[in-house]
């Protein structure tokens, strides 16, 4: 989880530098602001800062807690839903994406492993609960 923050942190950095590039290089000619750069940076950077605490808190509670699991299952699977959307649909403000990255591809399977390990996690706690409600 703390990995992923840090990537979408990244991107965000990256997606605000290439809006701030792309409008110096068109200074003096009629250019709209680009709102849809500003928003999928300040998305990007809302999701790896809400990653990062979410990792720090799973890490303390050393598997005591499904809470954390539970969001970072909702939140990963979430994000990958709008991916696949944001490729597939118009989406307003950003429209329909076509660029398919390493980053991209990075992103989804870090998600799809953070689905699964805290799905075992989750079954885990369970389980050792059920073994101390036994002993």
């Amino acid at each position: 989880m703390l990995v992923t923050g840090a990537l979408y942190l990244f991107v965000s950095t990256q997606e605000i530098a290439d809006a701030s590039q792309e409008f110096n290089d068109n200074v003096g000619k009629t250019q709209e602001f680009p709102n849809g750069a500003f928003i999928e940076t300040a998305f990007f950077a809302a999701v790896g800062a809400a990653y990062i605490p979410i990792g720090v808190w799973a890490t303390i509670s050393k598997h005591t807690s499904k809470i954390p699991y539970i969001l970072a299952i909702g939140g990963s699977m979430s994000l990958i839903i709008l991916y696949v959307l944001s490729r597939t649909v118009d989406i307003p403000l950003v429209g329909q994406q076509d660029d398919v990255g390493f980053i991209d591809i990075l992103s989804k399977v870090l998600q799809a492993g953070i689905i699964a390990v805290s799905a075992y996690i989750i079954v885990s706690i369970r389980r050792d609960k059920k073994l101390s409600l036994l002993a």
